[in-house]
């Protein structure tokens, strides 16, 4: 049986530096990655989902899909 990654990557640019450097709230950064085009563990779940690469039953057994 193989295995598959699912990834929330984020790239520390200078916005997202500031953001952490003044302490910001948790939905400041998420919004700024966001704004940036970074994809949420929950959107590369749905993702794969949505390209066949894994079942919905699989996606939800290991992430959480409440966010949605």
């Amino acid at each position: 049986r193989g295995r598959l990654a699912l990834m929330e990557i984020i790239k520390v640019d200078s916005d997202i530096d500031s953001l952490i450097a003044r302490r910001a709230t948790y939905r400041e950064l998420v919004d700024c990655a966001r704004a940036k085009g970074i994809r949420s563990l929950t959107g590369d779940a749905v993702r794969r989902i949505v390209d066949g690469t894994t079942s919905f039953e699989e996606a939800v057994r290991v992430v959480d899909m409440t966010s949605l």
